[in-house]
């Protein structure tokens, strides 16, 4: 899991670092065009299977990202981590 700024920056993670910084930084360039992304995303010998959505949190705009696993733990922790990502910025 990361959640990333609109710059591709990590704002929180959880697992490998190296996954969750990659991810970060280069779905900040899908995300420029669309709000939610379900596929494969390459990066230098790599190959992650993502999810991402992007969520609004007063006026700036966050990508969380769930990698591996199936597509049904994917969009479990998703909505999970969107929600609880969320609720920890309006605290």
């Amino acid at each position: 899991m990361v959640v990333a700024d609109g710059d591709g920056l990590p704002l929180a993670s959880s697992g490998d670092t190296y996954a969750c910084d990659e991810v970060a930084a280069r779905m900040v360039l899908v995300g420029s065009r669309i709000k939610e992304f379900s596929g494969t995303l390459l990066g230098a010998g790599n190959a992650w299977q993502v999810q991402m959505v992007k969520v609004d949190f007063e006026g700036s705009e966050l990508l969380v990202c769930a990698v591996g696993g199936t597509a049904e733990a994917r969009q479990r922790q998703l909505t999970r981590g969107a929600s609880g990502a969320l609720r920890i910025l309006a605290a």
